[in-house]
């Protein structure tokens, strides 16, 4: 089998291979069978080489140092833009039309306000501490919306308010282990109100039955 090729892949592995390769070849033209002529061809390319190499390095060297000014000059370019972006943007008396212009964001004239869903899958948990846990669906209400919490006694009582959470889970706390209570949750973005929840029960027994969802 023959051996793989002898010529070092890299460029600075074959420098110095052909640097050793010239010394020993010319320290021994006779056993070797050649003369010099033979060999300064490959001495004479091999200080082209490295000629090359050296002005390869320099080149990427440049490259990379051009590169970095080019980033960094687009940074502090784009930081000044933003900052003027920013108080044209707070100034009222600036038309959408000249923002347009501009090529800078344009906000909508009447903001579409973003309409709270019902939430679904609502539980409740109760336990011997008194404290009556429920969560349900956000129902892909973002975060941050407010979900208000409702509570009734009876299901010919009106719905009372337990509180507020942004979160898709609530403690009512300050219950009587056993008490039946219903439960339902609605949606709210600024001084919009989803419909509620299904209703869920705690303690539930046949003679107060859960309502149907609304």
């Amino acid at each position: 089998m023959l051996n793989k090729d002898y010529l070092p892949t890299k460029d600075t592995d074959l420098q110095a291979w052909t640097q050793n390769f010239l010394t020993v070849a010319n320290a021994n033209l006779v056993p070797l069978g050649v003369v010099a002529g033979d060999v300064t061809p490959v001495s004479t390319d091999k200080t082209s080489f490295d000629t090359a190499i050296t002005n390869n390095n320099t080149k990427q060297a440049e490259a990379k140092a051009a590169t970095q000014q080019k980033n960094t000059t687009r940074t502090n370019m784009s930081t000044k833009i933003r900052v003027l972006v920013h108080k044209i943007q707070a100034n009222p008396a600036v038309l959408p039309q000249l923002k347009a212009q501009l090529g800078i964001t344009v906000g909508d004239a009447v903001p579409t306000p973003l309409v709270p869903q019902q939430p679904t899958e609502l539980v409740a948990m109760p336990d011997a501490s008194g404290v009556n846990k429920l969560q349900w669906n956000r129902n892909g209400n973002p975060f941050g919306t407010t979900f208000i919490m409702e509570y009734q006694e009876n299901v010919s009582l009106p719905w009372l308010f337990a509180g507020t959470t942004t979160k898709a889970t609530f403690e009512h706390s300050g219950q009587i282990p056993g008490k039946m209570l219903f439960y339902r949750v609605k949606a709210q973005r600024n001084e919009l109100l989803s419909e509620p929840s299904n209703v869920a029960v705690v303690y539930a027994n046949r003679t107060n039955p859960v309502p149907p969802a609304p």
